[in-house]
């Protein structure tokens, strides 16, 4: 019987958030489904490397957490922010969550 696959949405497009997406390449029944930056190009470049390693062949960029925990298709968030910027992050996914925005 087949699983279910993991959707996975990553926060974050920088060097920790790349190097989590090639160690995925070990990973059964998992699927990055996006990428949510700060950076425009930082989300896209971390979500094209998702679909040239193979392990997110729809993956795509997010512009706002919002988006990204509105999207069905996303089981768990990866949140490879920047230290400092956690607090904020974690905060903004409770809200989205919250106000029912997320589901």
């Amino acid at each position: 019987m087949p699983s279910k696959r993991l959707g996975i949405g990553f926060i974050g497009g920088g060097f920790i958030t790349r190097f989590h997406i090639k160690s995925l390449i070990a990973v059964r029944d998992v699927d990055v489904i996006g990428v949510m930056s700060r950076t425009k190009s930082s989300a896209e470049e971390s979500a094209a490397l998702a679909r040239t390693v193979g392990v997110g062949a729809q993956a795509k960029a997010y512009d706002t957490i919002t988006h990204m925990v509105a999207d069905p298709n996303i089981d768990a968030l990866w949140v490879c922010s920047p230290n400092f910027a956690r607090i904020e992050t974690f905060e903004e996914i409770a809200s989205a969550i919250s106000t029912g925005k997320g589901e």
